[in-house]
């Protein structure tokens, strides 16, 4: 909880920091249309985002010391040391993770592992050979089966009840891009990855924490939620909370929690005055991240899409399906984005009822 209120407190802080970068965000959307989404997901245009991000900061940091010098305020210039500073963790603790966790990636583990393991008297990397001689589909189930195993050894009940929603995990093409939208089969418990994070078990396991289908269960979560100001907040606390999981990624997650709590208190500020600015997430689990974005969207003809409804509430669904042949709990499940485990646990003896 600390750790969650003091990334948010620092989100606020780095705020000077964020507007050259999400307005280059915004003229790229609006001048690539449709091209956006394929375009912002290359490796290499976030490659150019981190490198971007350091710019930015020595230039932006530049100036403060200028105003710093120059300003003859004790509050302004306490201000300037908290803005450079929470911006100077965020790079530390986001952006360094995601620069170490690229370059672990590139390793051909596999091969060092195979050699390794031709050599007996090596014996302090077997953990090290025994993951990365898997083919990749194997380190995936092993990672599941680990991660599971030692939420039950550490005694850490609550996160073994919600690790009873993830059952696998499925790779996609690399061109997929996994920062936003469909992350997951809600319904079948599999949370989506690229094949080289194989090569790092500590993300697979924070995305397994992260995108566990237990935030689309009302028994956590009432049903339709939003994500900014509700699921977020808590599937980052999730996060936390269960850190020793997977340290590097709670470290990232604190780093990115820097730059992206600022959305929740805009959209909570707007709300305060009287404007509902965020939406909840849709029927098929995804969200339309930015309000701005959505807008240009809107302005633009050929990126106009049917809006998606809210998710489905239980009374909804029954409602839907009351004179009809009862469905099975998997048909439920995918049609109307539930968690397996909630059907058979507590729609179906509502329908039954």
């Amino acid at each position: 909880m600390l750790a969650y209120h003091l990334a948010y407190l620092l989100s606020i802080f780095r705020l000077p920091f964020a507007f050259v970068p999400y307005f280059a965000k915004l003229v790229l959307l609006y001048y690539l249309k449709d091209k956006f989404s394929q375009f912002w997901g290359k490796h290499s245009i976030q490659f150019v985002r981190v490198i971007g991000d350091f710019i930015n900061f020595f230039i932006t940091s530049a100036s403060f010391c200028i105003a710093y010098v120059m300003i003859d305020c004790f509050v302004l210039k306490t201000l300037l040391i908290l803005i450079v500073t929470a911006e100077f963790i965020r790079l530390v603790t986001e952006k360094g993770i995601m620069v170490f966790s690229a370059f672990w990636q590139i390793i051909p583990h596999r091969s060092i592992a195979q050699k390794l393991q031709s050599k007996s008297h090596m014996n302090i990397f077997k953990s090290y050979c025994r993951y990365y001689a898997l083919s990749d589909e194997r380190r995936l189930i092993t990672t599941v089966r680990r991660l599971k195993a030692k939420a039950r050894l550490l005694k850490m009940a609550g996160t073994s009840l919600k690790l009873r929603y993830v059952n696998s995990f499925q790779i996609v093409p690399d061109s997929t891009d996994l920062r936003s939208g469909n992350v997951r089969n809600v319904a079948q418990g599999i949370v989506y990855v690229h094949a080289s994070w194989t090569n790092n078990p500590d993300i697979l396991c924070g995305q397994a924490l992260r995108r566990s289908p237990w935030i689309f269960d009302p028994r956590y979560l009432r049903r339709p939620f939003y994500y900014r100001t509700e699921a977020n907040r808590l599937m980052t606390l999730f996060v936390f909370e269960n850190a020793r999981l997977c340290p590097l990624f709670a470290i990232y997650q604190f780093g990115h929690e820097i730059k992206s709590a600022r959305y929740d208190a805009f959209f909570r500020v707007a709300r305060w005055l009287g404007h509902e600015l965020e939406e909840p997430v849709q029927a098929d689990g995804t969200y339309k991240f930015d309000p701005f974005a959505k807008i240009i969207i809107r302005g633009r003809p050929k990126l106009k899409n049917n809006d998606s409804r809210s998710l489905w509430t239980d009374d909804e669904v029954l409602k839907q399906i009351a004179d009809d042949p009862i469905p099975s709990a998997l048909e439920i499940a995918e049609k109307y984005t539930y968690p397996l485990i909630y059907v058979k646990e507590v729609l179906l003896s509502k329908l039954l009822i």
